[in-house]
């Protein structure tokens, strides 16, 4: 149970119920406490049937509420709770992403914008797991706190090339998880060796595999991709680094793009 931080004395909602309402407002689009308390009060009678309170709670009420709740206790009793929803998780894909809360930003955040940073299982279309990027960190540094909190086995990891770094791939795999990373020039070396492959081996070496979609239409345009997919890992330079190459023996793929 998620612990009350407020006082004791006065108070006018159970938490319980005030996590009702917050959850039926979300649901429905409502992300910043000022829309959220208007929805509340427009179904005002529907919560007080509900719940049997006197009346909906205002935007201060909500935002005082969510300014004392510890975080990481929160995250944990969701995540918990997430798990139990979502029984199978064997085989499913994960996909870490972040993005700054821009409707967010009010009393609580001192004006500034909270940037979160989401675990998503994308089969059941739902975030498993979050944590804030502080002011002074970065994704890389709070991805391995989001790992900490999910149970990834036989799960596949996407994210981002900023996520692509060794301590990062190493953990999932510790974690008995796999990885599929991009990668751009914040991994020049092996980005370079892969680039040189593809670009040299493409119609050529047995070892690369095609796929081609046809025509789809994004943000406007018709794009026509190719998907190169190759188990040779011979090109990686930078054989040391075994994590990329145990790995890569079945994920090393690259992408043409031709835009109509």
């Amino acid at each position: 149970m998620l612990s009350d931080p407020r006082d004791k004395r006065g108070k006018e909602y159970e938490l319980m119920d005030l996590l009702v309402m917050t959850l039926y407002g979300v649901l429905n689009g409502y992300d910043d406490f000022d829309n959220l308390a208007y929805f509340l009060k427009q179904n005002e009678t529907y919560f007080k049937n509900l719940l049997l309170i006197k009346k909906t709670p205002s935007h201060d009420c909500l935002s005082d509420l969510f300014s004392m709740i510890n975080p990481k206790e929160f995250m944990d009793i969701f995540v918990e709770w997430v798990s139990e929803i979502v029984e199978k998780k064997t085989g499913s894909i994960i996909a870490i992403d972040g993005k700054a809360v821009k409707s967010a930003r009010d009393k609580i955040n001192g004006g500034n914008t909270p940037y979160i940073l989401s675990a998503y299982l994308s089969e059941a279309g739902i975030s498993i797991g979050q944590v804030e990027v502080g002011k002074k960190s970065n994704e890389i540094t709070a991805i391995p706190d989001l790992l900490d909190l999910l149970d990834i086995k036989d799960c596949y990891i996407t994210i981002d090339a900023i996520g692509t770094q060794e301590n990062i791939a190493r953990k999932i795999v510790r974690l008995d998880g796999h990885f599929v990373l991009k990668v751009k020039a914040n991994q020049p070396i092996l980005c370079s060796d892969l680039k040189s492959y593809f670009d040299s081996n493409i119609g050529v070496s047995e070892n690369i595999a095609m796929k081609e979609t046809g025509f789809e239409k994004n943000h406007g345009r018709k794009e026509y991709r190719e998907y190169y997919l190759s188990s040779d890992i011979s090109c990686i330079s930078n054989k040391k680094n075994g994590i990329w190459c145990r790995q890569l023996e079945w994920c090393v793929f690259t992408e043409k793009k031709m835009v109509n």
